[in-house]
């Protein structure tokens, strides 16, 4: 059952006699894929004809924003949206004009420094306007001519997508080679497979990408299921006793690399099948022993995976959560904080290594815990499917999950009324 007691608090509970989970879901459209088909439009200048655009927060805020851009608009503001804002860099960056881009105090906090690197010896001009690196900045739009540029990757893949999706439209193309900690790669290849469905040619090979200027050609654009989204019911799946989920319209041909999440959860008996109208979940009896889970390449799995070793009281070890620091929020820290409540230890062991241990396991009594998703979609919705063994607890601001999945309370209450 789901009580939203005011516009700031959410009581979730589920009786504790039935551990069955059964139902159909429907998720998102990708905001992944949303996002870059938006840019590619954008930069071919053709009419946007996708046929499952994304309703999630971030993707109608850049399509607002780029709506505003075509009526003369100067001032942006990208509220918490990261993808926004480093896509809209790159943009802007190439249109003739001068251009703020700013955003919330979260989103001003986030690294933008090394796309901001590329773009200048691209021939960009960009002035900080309050701490290096960082958001806000002014953009004085010259006609970037592309060219060869090393660009390091660390702190986010979007500095790469937000190049790579410019630079079939530049004369000289792009020659871009990375660096750093290369996390996060099936974001980059995503980017390029959606820019090669719609014409563009590009290449990588290994740390080398290479973009000829051959401009877009005008297509409609498929935008599959979101498979980030999805990880949170592969979780309720996970924490259940049994367990029959239809995740509605989702496809193992995807281009998303949050596809791990079906054999990452494998470990914990949930069984993955594709049918016609999309994935069924069942659950099969597994004891899960010596886990170890790497989001290198995958860390908007993080919460749903460390939420569901906490509630099935799995010990497991993580690796490649150095960057977990620089998302909406700080998803260790965050996790940490709210598993503690029910008697978790989130245990960092290094700057990229964390673990999981337990104390005893803590259910709501008479006064039910109240959990702080840290003003991050990802964590409130790795949260919710913990009432299969806490029993009930409230969320704050549980309107959060809007950014990525505005109808997943309705989705989850769906599922628990069933019972």
């Amino acid at each position: 059952m789901l009580d939203f007691q005011d516009n700031n608090m959410l009581e979730i509970s589920f009786p504790f006699a039935q551990k069955t989970v059964k139902g159909n879901v429907k998720l998102p459209f990708s905001k992944s894929e949303s996002n870059r088909a938006l840019m590619i439009a954008a930069y071919g200048e053709f009419p946007l004809e996708i046929n499952s655009l994304s309703d999630a927060n971030d993707t109608v805020l850049l399509q607002k924003l780029l709506h505003f851009f075509s009526q003369g608009a100067s001032v942006f503001d990208c509220e918490d949206a990261g993808t926004v804002a480093r896509f809209l860099m790159t943009f802007l960056a190439g249109k003739q004009g001068e251009w703020t881009l700013t955003g919330s105090p979260r989103l001003c906090q986030r690294p933008m420094g090394d796309l901001v690197v590329a773009l200048r010896h691209l021939g960009a001009s960009i002035e900080y306007l309050g701490n290096d690196d960082c958001l806000p900045v002014k953009i004085k739009g010259v006609d970037i001519q592309g060219g060869k540029v090393t660009l390091n990757i660390e702190n986010s893949s979007q500095f790469a997508s937000s190049l790579l999706l410019a630079a079939p439209m530049w004369p000289k193309g792009l020659k871009l080679h990375l660096e750093g900690n290369l996390n996060s790669l099936p974001y980059i290849d995503m980017t390029i497979a959606m820019m090669q469905n719609v014409g563009a040619k590009v290449v990588r090979e290994k740390t080398l990408i290479s973009v000829d200027n051959v401009p877009y050609q005008f297509a409609g654009q498929k935008v599959s299921a979101d498979w980030s989204a999805a990880s949170y019911w592969f979780e309720l799946a996970a924490l259940s006793d049994d367990c029959d989920l239809l995740l509605e319209n989702l496809s193992f041909d995807s281009l998303q690399g949050d596809a791990a999440i079906a054999e990452m959860m494998r470990q914990f008996g949930v069984n993955a099948i594709e049918e016609e109208f999309g994935i069924r979940l069942k659950k099969k009896h597994l004891n899960a022993e010596n886990l170890v889970f790497d989001f290198s390449n995958t860390p908007d799995l993080f919460p749903a995976v460390v939420a569901t070793c906490a509630g099935l009281r799995q010990e497991a070890y993580f690796k490649g959560v150095k960057n977990l620091g620089l998302k909406e929020s700080d998803r260790v820290g965050a996790m940490a904080e709210e598993l503690g409540k029910i008697g978790v230890i989130l245990l960092r062991i290094s700057e990229d290594e964390v673990c999981l241990s337990f104390e005893k396991l803590h259910s709501s009594g008479s006064q039910p815990i109240v959990f702080d998703p840290h003003n991050d979609h990802r964590i409130a919705m790795a949260i919710a499917p913990l009432a299969l063994k806490i029993g009930n607890f409230c969320v704050i601001n549980p309107r959060v999950v809007e950014k990525s999945y505005p109808f997943f309370w309705r989705e989850v209450g769906k599922i628990f009324s069933l019972h």
